[in-house]
């Protein structure tokens, strides 16, 4: 079966470096699937689910924003922030959103708007991947 290799890097650390069959990741348009043989290319990452699968099984992740970089069968994300979905609770992920949602709804500048509603999103992305039965 053939293979990409697919590096996940934070500003702290390697987080994983291993061969993989398949990656979906949120790019900042909508999810993005990658597989072994794809086209080059550079993207903004969004907030969301990051699923690399393996022949061994899988790894899901929740992603905050950064890039990923395609060249040469490697795909590279450099992410702004990442933790694993076995870390998630379920109602800290519900405390976190209702603390979103209540400061999106707050006046202040165009940075602090932008602000808060990147931690909606993250948010409900944190939510979404708390609350599936399944890790995939």
């Amino acid at each position: 079966m053939a293979q990409l290799r697919c590096n996940v890097v934070t500003p702290t650390e390697s987080v994983l470096d291993t061969e993989s069959t398949y990656v979906e990741f949120p790019a900042w348009d909508g999810q993005k699937g990658v597989a072994p043989g794809a086209a080059p290319f550079l993207v903004r990452l969004g907030e969301g689910r990051l699923r690399i699968e393996r022949s061994g099984g899988s790894d899901v992740f929740l992603l905050d924003g950064g890039f990923a970089q395609m060249n040469g069968g490697t795909l590279t994300i450099l992410a702004d922030g990442l933790t694993s979905v076995t870390g998630l609770s379920a109602g800290d992920a519900d405390k976190e959103l209702a603390a979103a949602n209540a400061d999106a709804t707050k006046r202040g500048t165009m940075d602090a708007r932008s602000n808060a509603e990147h931690r909606q999103r993250l948010a409900y992305a944190r939510v979404a991947l708390a609350r599936s039965g399944s890790r995939r």
